[in-house]
């Protein structure tokens, strides 16, 4: 008669990653207040009005943290396929539709949690692949092509290439990871690069965002554009310890997005290089635990699910701040845990979970493990 398997032990979290991503969170909350009061006022007659909302959806968050790491994450296997599915068949709606890039009164964007899906869909394919499988064109590259082109074509005809630009990074990130032959790597690099290089060249709303970017670099006194010199100004004025929480100018009609895309440049104007700093270095600490739960994990789905995860996040930030400080053009990218938007913090949030229930498993796994020894030991009479 088939017996119930006794469920896997769940050891205690990663109380690094837990400290920093709620450390992040927390000075998301301060800057997304500083940041948003007077457009708040201005529009809606509320200077808490921005901040309100994202607290709600911090509760939403908050919630799914918990449920995340609580629930075991190979239960997401079984869940990969549906939620790509719904992903798709979102994402083309959207399209077919012209209903824009967003759901819900203009504050859900599909977009983030299609990453999420993305990054699950792929841990559980990749990890079905042994590495010699996964090394040949048929099974590796091949497939690996069509569901990265579907998502991101998808993405790109929103339009919203800086999000397809994330999606193909991860993507590529956990394709290598998972022991890709480099040759095929090298290949989806290059044709990935051609691509999208084609698409800029080819989409007029990548050449608007382009060319006032080239002009802006050029003449930035008359390009008419002012995005990236507002943003390099505010940076520039914090100095090294900022002008305190609150006392920043930009945000005041200076600085477009002030509240989302270019928080970046608010936090450092208003808490200097040194609030710049620290919130880099939290965003390398989350980094760095979610490298470490990866290469603790109990198998190869739990391995690539904190990989997807810690490249996700780290590859978003960096694109965000990239662009920030004119190392790119202006992309409509949040910054994680910062930026006002729902559907970026909640996604984000539940995301830190799955890995959460990763390193629950791997510290579970280390005990039971420590315990059979402790037992072999006193029963050969090691231990008296």
């Amino acid at each position: 008669m088939w017996k119930r398997s006794k469920p896997e032990k769940m050891g205690p979290p990663d109380w690094i990653l837990v400290s920093a991503t709620f450390s992040l969170i927390a000075l998301g909350l301060m800057m997304v207040y500083s940041s948003s009061y007077d457009l708040g006022y201005r529009e809606f007659g509320d200077a808490g009005f921005f901040f309100k909302r994202q607290l709600v959806w911090l509760a939403i968050g908050t919630a799914a943290i918990l449920v995340a790491s609580r629930m075991h994450y190979r239960h997401w296997m079984k869940l990969s396929v549906p939620l790509m599915a719904a992903v798709l068949l979102t994402l083309g709606a959207l399209i077919f539709f012209q209903e824009g890039r967003l759901l819900i009164g203009q504050s859900v964007s599909p977009v983030e949690p299609a990453k999420l899906a993305m990054v699950i869909y792929l841990a559980h394919w990749l990890a079905s692949k042994p590495g010699e499988q996964l090394r040949r064109l048929p099974y590796g590259l091949l497939p690996f092509a069509i569901i990265v082109g579907a998502v991101t074509g998808l993405v790109v005809a929103q339009p919203d290439l800086s999000e397809a630009l994330v999606i193909v990074l991860i993507s590529l990130a956990m394709f290598f990871l998972a022991g890709a032959d480099l040759i095929q790597f090298a290949f989806a690099i290059v044709g990935g690069s051609a691509a999208f290089a084609l698409v800029i060249t080819r989409l007029p709303h990548a050449m608007e965002r382009l060319q006032p970017y080239l002009a802006e670099l050029r003449d930035p006194l008359h390009s008419g554009n002012l995005q990236l010199s507002q943003g390099i100004i505010a940076l520039g004025s914090g100095g090294i310890l900022g002008m305190g929480p609150g006392s920043g100018r930009m945000k005041y009609q200076w600085l477009p997005a002030a509240h989302t895309d270019s928080i970046f440049a608010i936090m450092g104007e208003e808490l200097g290089l040194i609030g710049c700093l620290i919130f880099i270095g939290l965003l390398a600490l989350l980094a760095y635990r979610g490298l470490r739960i990866s290469d603790q994990a109990p198998d190869s789905f739990g391995r690539l699910l904190a990989i997807g995860v810690t490249c996700w996040i780290a590859f978003q930030a960096l694109i965000n701040m990239a662009v920030v400080t004119g190392t790119m053009p202006f992309t409509g990218i949040a910054l994680p845990f910062v930026s006002v938007g729902g559907s970026s913090l909640v996604t984000c949030m539940l995301a830190v979970g799955i890995t959460i229930s990763v390193s629950r498993a791997a510290n579970g796994a280390r005990s039971e493990a420590g315990i059979r020894q402790r037992s072999s030991n006193v029963e050969s009479g090691t231990v008296r």
